[in-house]
């Protein structure tokens, strides 16, 4: 027993015609009738008395044809559904992304993607970006938004590379350069990440490189948590121009905090991440391309911006 034949089955038993059946499905009346005896000899008995030129059912006919219907209604409805996977209208996504992006930007670019594709889901986890790298490493996860922790060949990334800035308040003396450096932060109060990532490394070495004196007051996890360290004007902060923004974005009173470039330049790279060795489906494509045209355009207003290609290395 083949769907084909069930196909041809039900069309036979719903018109009650081979010449009507042949017809709905867009085969020749032998092709049915082939159909029909073919699923009789799989059976083992007729399913229909054949009078007058015409097919009458048995009762075991109409048992096979209340059967059948939640199966070829189910085949009808998976088309469907695959119809609208390929059209990115429906499927489900799994999404990991590096704290400071997943309360606002995030949330923001997967509302906008949803908002006219009903059928589509989506899961939104917050993570370190260590731990978002080993999760699309692990495939359970479909797309990842991190600092570029590591390389890995079981994951793509897409990195986007955009300078540092510094965070100063509002009234600070500091507020109204152009360009800060070291000289400017000695012996300042600095809030910053935990001694181990990679910025705070990188001003250990340029302020040791040029005899200043580096002070980090507060330490925390993520951009997001130094904002009101700046606000409250207790400390400065260096961080990416992403991190600006969103706070740009997520501040009603975002005037409190000057953002200003720091010099010498420090490189913050951050990625698009994808399964090396698992396919992107339709749906996920579609949302790649959204996350890196939005996170390209909110820094190429400052021109820091520039896009770079590191597949599984």
């Amino acid at each position: 027993m083949n769907l084909l034949q069930l196909q041809a089955f039900r069309e036979v038993m719903l018109t009650g015609s081979v010449t009507e059946a042949a017809k709905n499905i867009g085969r020749t009346q032998p092709a049915i009738s082939a159909l029909i005896a073919s699923l009789e000899e799989g059976l083992g008995y007729d399913l229909f008395e054949r009078r007058g030129g015409r097919l009458h059912p048995i009762p075991e006919a109409q048992f096979l044809l209340s059967e059948s219907a939640s199966i070829l209604d189910h085949l009808n409805s998976l088309r469907h559904t695959m119809q609208g996977v390929g059209a990115i209208k429906a499927g489900h996504l799994s999404i990991a992304c590096m704290p400071v992006h997943a309360e606002n930007l995030l949330p923001y670019l997967i509302a906008q993607f949803v908002k006219n594709r009903r059928d589509v889901s989506i899961s939104l986890i917050s993570q370190s970006s260590e731990r978002v790298y080993e999760r699309i490493a692990s495939q359970r996860f479909d797309i990842g938004f991190a600092e570029v922790a590591s390389e890995s060949p079981l994951v793509d990334a897409d990195v986007l590379t955009t300078e540092t800035v510094c965070a100063v308040p509002a009234g600070d003396p500091l507020a109204s350069k152009k360009l800060i450096t070291p000289k400017d932060l000695d012996r300042r109060d600095i809030v910053s990440f935990l001694k181990t990532h990679f910025i705070v490394k990188r001003l250990v070495e340029i302020f040791d490189k040029e005899g200043r004196q580096l002070n980090i007051r507060f330490e925390v996890q993520n951009a997001a948590s130094q904002y009101a360290f700046v606000e409250e004007g207790l400390a400065c902060s260096i961080m990416s121009l992403l991190s600006a923004q969103n706070y740009r974005m997520t501040r009603r009173h975002n005037d409190r905090i000057e953002f200003i470039p720091f010099s010498p330049k420090i490189d913050y790279p951050f990625a698009i991440l994808t399964p090396a060795h698992k396919p992107l489906s339709h749906l996920a494509r579609a949302f790649v391309d959204v996350l890196k045209n939005e996170a390209t355009a909110l820094l190429s207003g400052g021109g820091y911006c520039h896009i770079g290609d590191v597949r599984g290395k």
